[in-house]
């Protein structure tokens, strides 16, 4: 894949000529991953832009960093490193990959114009380490205590996270119900970890995102087999989880079977028919009314004949259901996998009040509710959009709002958005500085004014005057106002708790560890050696 229109090519290979890299191996590095964070960071906040990233399967339209970065095509060594800094915010926090991108170049900038000085590498990454854990230090002190009763606080964390999608205008629609996910499945008894597998997205194509609805249960993205009359609702249902063929049994090695005369094929053909009427009846006999069947690799999983008599005996059948799912499904309604007919019993069966298929625009879904044999809770969220593109967009935001909340789980303080926290740790930084005496204070305040880039850019993304906004942000800072920050939407500055942008501190931590490991591991490079 690769990345059209968005200034990566001409950005990032224009110092990759032999001259730079030969020269000097640092100078490249440093603009390589400056040009991929400028190129990123016109998708940054609630006015960012959207990339089109152009493959020859598909067309994807986003503005989420870790998409971009996922697709686009690097060939240089630093920026798939840089890459891999978005890859793991995403993989840890699921949120501020753009950030982690945007301040890693803005480091770098300033650790550029800090050589230029004169000032050793060695000396830079001592700095570095100071800036972070000074930096931590000061972030404990302005977090915000959250209290997971607090409805509303979430709400807002939630809707902040989403302001900056695609899908920005209907995060009244989809922030509640993330809210309502990581709540539903948190367990004071089982820590403060939120197994998001648990929580199913299935996309479904047609309606609106207004559709998208909260299940209290589990739900599958196959339909049920309704030839021969098949039942597609079972109420007290006995689920059972297949593995093996419902069909005539194969040799293990090819063979022919040469058959003489007629009577011999009729008496074979009945034979077939009673083998599959008894493993029906042993179904039948254990009180199964809802079979899962695994989809088979080698052979058929299941024939006609014994689709109608499973269908006669009024089972539920559910076919060709994948391997990935099949685990998933056996965790969350809590029956185990059944390998052969011989072990078929009650015992492994799963138990659900209600079993239905529904149907959205032709497309189906099996849904089960009152679940009474699962360990653990399990929520199905059904998103619904008009078009493939913006259904995709939906998921990977509706991700991110999952991945903020539990962020709130996990360390329950909550920082200021809008570039308030930036300004108020930058400030915080400079005082700290001043203690500092020659080189280390005017090291510690280039690393303390790289910070700024954050409400910078939203600012410059927004079409407002960042030099002038950033100054009065620090003026009302000064004063003691430490919320306030910059509204984008409305373009003013505003308290930024009354105006709700908040989000959780733990995704404010990893951005600072992240964007300062990755600028002190750059600077430690001094060749690239190609095997």
């Amino acid at each position: 894949m690769t990345i059209n229109n968005v200034s990566l090519k001409t950005e990032v290979k224009s110092p990759l000529s032999k001259e730079i890299f030969s020269q000097n191996i640092q100078l490249s590095n440093f603009l390589i991953a400056k040009g991929v964070s400028d190129a990123i960071r016109t998708s940054f906040g609630p006015h960012g832009m959207d990339k089109v990233v152009v493959s020859d399967k598909e067309i994807l339209i986003t503005n989420d960093g870790a998409t971009i970065m996922k697709n686009a095509n690097f060939e240089h060594p630093i920026a798939k490193l840089l890459f891999n800094v978005a890859e793991s915010q995403d993989s840890e926090v699921g949120d501020g990959t753009t950030s982690v991108v945007i301040l890693s170049g803005s480091l770098l900038g300033a650790s550029l114009n800090l050589i230029r000085r004169g000032i050793s590498q060695s000396k830079l990454i001592q700095f570095l380490g100071v800036f972070l854990d000074e930096t931590k230090k000061i972030l404990i002190k302005i977090a915000i205590p959250v209290n997971l009763k607090n409805s509303n606080a979430l709400y807002n964390a939630a809707c902040t996270a989403l302001e900056s999608k695609v899908i920005s205008s209907y995060c009244h629609i989809l922030a509640p119900l993330a809210v309502k996910s990581i709540l539903y499945l948190f367990d004071k008894n089982q820590g403060s970890n939120i197994d998001l597998k648990r929580i199913r997205l299935i996309k479904k194509k047609g309606g609106t995102i207004e559709q998208t609805e909260f299940i209290d249960g589990v739900a599958i993205d196959y339909p049920a087999i309704k030839s021969y009359g098949g039942p597609t609702k079972i109420i007290r249902a006995k689920i059972g989880l297949v593995q093996f063929p419902l069909s005539s049994p194969n040799t293990d090695l090819e063979s022919v079977l040469v058959i003489e005369n007629y009577a011999h094929m009729d008496k074979l053909l009945k034979e077939e028919k009673q083998l599959i009427i008894s493993l029906c009846r042993k179904i039948k006999s254990t009180g199964c009314n809802v079979i899962l069947q695994q989809k088979s690799i080698l052979r058929d999983s299941i024939n006609e004949f014994a689709i109608q008599i499973l269908s006669q005996m009024k089972i539920m059948l559910v076919k060709d259901i994948d391997r990935k799912d099949f685990s998933f499904i056996s965790e969350a309604l809590g029956c185990s996998p059944i390998v052969d007919i011989e072990t078929f019993s009650s015992d492994k069966l799963g138990f659900a009040n209600h079993v239905e298929e529904r149907s959205f625009n032709a497309q189906k879904v099996i849904i089960f509710k009152g679940i009474q044999t699962r360990k653990s809770k399990f929520v199905t969220i059904l998103l619904r959009s008009s078009n493939k593109h913006l259904l995709e967009e939906t998921e990977r935001s509706f991700h991110d709002a999952l991945c903020v909340m539990r962020s709130i789980i996990r360390r329950r303080f909550l920082v200021t958005g809008g570039g308030a926290m930036e300004i108020e740790v930058s400030l915080s930084l400079k005082q700290y500085g001043k203690t500092l005496t020659g080189i280390n204070s005017y090291c510690f305040n280039a690393f303390a004014h790289s910070l700024e880039i954050i409400p910078y850019t939203l600012c410059e993304n927004a079409g407002l005057e960042p030099i002038e906004i950033i100054s009065r942000i620090k003026r009302y800072h000064l004063n003691g106002k430490k919320t306030i920050g910059i509204n984008t939407r409305r373009g003013i500055l505003g308290n930024m708790i009354k105006e709700n942008i908040i989000s959780p501190l733990l995704i404010a931590t990893s951005i600072f560890n992240m964007s300062v490991e990755f600028a002190a591991q750059l600077l430690k490079i001094d060749k690239i050696i190609e095997i």
